[in-house]
């Protein structure tokens, strides 16, 4: 996800672009440092080696947050934008 969607490092570059909120961008920062800790527990570079060190259960369980903001904040502006067209129509 950071590599195709934003740096994670500084994801307040993506609000308005890729993020609808300041709260998406500090889970994403939190994130990318649950990430940073997995990856240098990692004797290599391979994600088999990624996934299998103590920190990836972090990284998972990190990773829940941002996925649900990010699908509620998007639900809710479908919802607004529905609500608006159908407001237009009446």
């Amino acid at each position: 996800m950071f590599d195709d969607f934003c740096d994670a490092e500084h994801p307040e570059h993506y609000l308005g672009t890729g993020l609808r909120s300041e709260e998406e961008a500090v889970l994403l920062r939190e994130l990318d440092r649950a990430l940073t800790v997995a990856e240098d527990q990692a004797p290599g570079d391979s994600d088999a080696e990624i996934l299998g060190v103590e920190g990836w259960g972090d990284v998972v369980a990190v990773a829940g947050r941002p996925a649900q903001v990010m699908v509620a904040n998007d639900l809710g502006e479908i919802l607004a934008l529905h609500e608006a067209r159908g407001a237009a129509e009446a």
